[in-house]
């Protein structure tokens, strides 16, 4: 009888103790699929408007493709259109996510060496990303900070480190 009380106390004790969630696990899927960014340096050099779907939405792994752009007048010197466009996966913890991602930036400039008749040429660069998002799974608002580098593989091999920062509404 002693014994059977014992282990019964024990039982009991046990399910108490390791009872509580000591973890934060997964809670679910991201109710709303589609969003709008601004980021901050990142994929377009200083700044870019971004749209993001929703392309496989689970309960700890999550798939997006992004598409942007930025544009900067043919008087600042740089490349004047900017059209990244990513393939991204998100790792969920709740409101925590990991992200990592592949994609080209598509861009378009002005050719000088063609003057007077200057032409449009495209041209891009690979480019990855890898950081943080903070968004609730039923909440509207978005924070990423990521690592987002560019490397240049056409005539001369690159590799342009760079860092993001995003902020976002979800619909």
């Amino acid at each position: 009888m002693r014994s059977s009380l014992l282990f019964v106390t024990l039982i009991i004790a046990n399910s108490t103790i390791f009872g509580q969630d000591s973890f934060n696990v997964p809670t679910g899927q991201l109710d709303y699929k589609n969003s709008i960014q601004s980021e901050l340096f990142g994929h377009g050099l200083y700044y870019s408007i971004n749209y993001e779907r929703i392309l496989f939405n689970d309960q700890l792994f999550k798939t997006t493709g992004q598409i942007g752009f930025s544009y900067y007048p043919e008087s600042t010197g740089l490349i004047e259109l900017w059209i990244p466009v990513l393939l991204n996966e998100l790792i969920s913890f709740d409101k925590h996510h990991i992200e990592m991602g592949a994609g080209y930036i598509f861009t378009n400039e002005t050719d000088t060496n063609t003057l007077p008749d200057s032409e449009r040429v495209w041209g891009g660069f690979f480019t990855g990303r890898i950081g943080y998002r903070y968004q609730k799974p039923t909440g509207r608002f978005i924070v990423r900070l990521a690592f987002t580098p560019i490397i240049e593989y056409k005539d001369i091999k690159e590799f342009h480190p760079s860092g993001g920062l995003s902020f976002g509404y979800a619909f």
